[in-house]
């Protein structure tokens, strides 16, 4: 994996998670791509997940995560940091996202969730 300089601990997570690759134009009747993926683990500001297809690194993506603690699924931005073939499921990758503050995210509300986890 890339480079381990983590100020947040990473807890081991399984979560359905969704990735929208690509949003609706506006204006077009076109509903964009989302793919379904499974988060493998979390940091108050990164998320690691493992999906069927390659991602653009350096992409901003829109991420949907189904937290075993939370209520409702929280809805995040991540920049993709990484992205490599996985070692262990053939066709698969794995991919690390850096979560950002942005407006109308629940960035707040996965802090809240991942601090209590930390326990």
């Amino acid at each position: 994996m890339p480079d381990q300089r983590r100020k947040h601990l990473r807890l081991p997570i399984e979560s359905n998670t969704f990735i929208e690759l690509v949003s609706p134009r506006v204006g077009q009747n076109d509903s964009g791509r989302v793919v379904a993926c499974k988060a493998l683990n979390a940091s108050r500001e990164g998320l690691q997940v493992s999906l069927a297809e390659e991602i653009t690194v350096g992409a901003f993506l829109q991420i949907g995560v189904d937290l075993p603690d939370a209520e409702n699924t929280l809805y995040l931005v991540g920049e993709v940091r990484w992205c490599l073939p996985s070692k262990d499921e053939p066709d698969s990758w794995i991919a690390g996202f850096q979560l950002l503050r942005a407006d109308n995210s629940d960035i707040d509300r996965w802090v809240e969730v991942l601090l209590a986890m930390e326990g």
